[in-house]
């Protein structure tokens, strides 16, 4: 039997091919060998719009729906968790987080958590505090002294630990399950007075059935 199994071979996979029938040179990067974080979302990504959009997510967010409205789920000091410790390197201590939902017509879309190192909350980010429902964005965009990195995207794999957790803190924020479908995420890294703020986005499959406002030319 062992003979037998150690003849059989596998069939070799044949290399992809251009559209003129050349062996294609480029790698081709699967899901699976992709980075946690990289600089752009798979191209057949549903929510790409919505992820690589400009600007702030809650003016465009505000643009396709007639009611827009930011639910604050948690708000306080909490550990740093594993996925923000590269965007904020200098925190050796508690962080302070503001998690919130963000609902379109009654809808939870997206899931929003954003972290500061505690000591900048009574500092360049004591503004934080006292949001309340309103979108942090505008208080970000509308700040001439604040500079934005690159955003980083991520794909949630169904069966990973994150995924399991999404699900838990989304079943929490919102009363509701995590709509099937693929899930995805951004992160975002803003600067003030050298004081780092991170913010990291976890979309509902169901943003990809609201198409982003885009204003004519």
């Amino acid at each position: 039997m062992w003979r037998q199994c150690s003849q059989l071979r596998r069939p070799r996979r044949s290399l992809p091919r251009r559209y003129d029938g050349a062996p294609l040179t480029v790698p081709i990067l699967f899901p699976s060998s992709m980075p946690s974080w990289f600089a752009r979302p798979l191209p057949w990504c549903r929510l790409r719009h919505w992820l690589t959009g400009a600007g702030s997510l809650s003016a465009r967010l505000q643009a396709v729906c007639e009611h827009y409205a930011v639910q604050p789920v948690r708000q306080g000091s909490s550990p740093l968790r594993r996925n923000e410790r590269s965007l904020l390197p200098a925190c050796r201590g508690r962080t302070h987080a503001r998690e919130v939902v963000l609902r379109c017509d009654g809808e939870p879309l997206v899931y929003a958590r954003t972290v500061v190192d505690a000591r900048h909350v009574r500092g360049p980010w004591r503004a934080l505090r006292g949001l309340g429902t309103r979108p942090l964005g505008h208080m970000l965009f509308q700040d001439q002294a604040l500079a934005r990195q690159a955003l980083q995207y991520r794909r949630v794999p169904p069966c990973s630990p994150w995924r399991r957790q999404m699900q838990r803190l989304w079943q929490a924020a919102t009363g509701e399950a995590l709509p099937r479908g693929t899930v995805w995420a951004r992160r975002s890294r803003f600067s003030r007075h050298g004081a780092p703020l991170v913010i990291v986005e976890l979309f509902s499959p169901r943003a990809a059935q609201r198409l982003p406002f885009r204003p004519r030319c």
